[in-house]
């Protein structure tokens, strides 16, 4: 299923996108491996880069594009919509993981950093973009409302 936006031409690369996955998932593992969630913190921090501008704040973002410059990855354009609500979502879901670690609700947060490692690890390795999936629905739902 080719997921497009329907509003937007901006284009990102997704080998790019896909090693930043793959940072997140090492990172969220950190943290649930061990229990040390200000590493979620950094998370909060640069997905609120990704999602709320164009990005150039993001270290993951910044390593990525030079990781992909080592490799002499072949840039792969997707639609940048459907990207953006992804890490939109990856924002909300490190809020609320750290906050159920500030409130002491560990296994919660624990269980969240494990569905996030487990989104981050489909993007990065199947390049199956949950949140991409998500957008979709919503835009497929948007349109027959209308």
């Amino acid at each position: 299923m080719e997921i497009s936006c329907p509003i937007s031409a901006e284009r990102v690369n997704e080998n790019v996108v896909r090693i930043i996955a793959f940072m997140v998932a090492v990172i969220a593992m950190f943290c649930l491996i061990f229990s040390n969630y200000w590493a979620m913190v950094f998370l909060l921090l640069d997905f609120a880069a990704r999602a709320f501008s164009a990005g150039n704040l993001s270290l993951l973002k910044l390593v990525s594009v030079q990781i992909a410059k080592t490799l002499a990855l072949k840039p792969k354009m997707k639609d940048l919509a459907p990207k953006k609500f992804a890490a939109t979502l990856g924002f909300g879901f490190s809020l609320l993981i750290t906050a159920m670690f500030l409130f002491n609700f560990s296994i919660a947060a624990m269980a969240f950093t494990s569905i996030m490692i487990v989104f981050a690890l489909l993007e990065s390795l199947f390049a199956v973009c949950v949140g991409c999936y998500v957008y979709s629905f919503i835009q497929t739902f948007k349109r027959a409302k209308i």
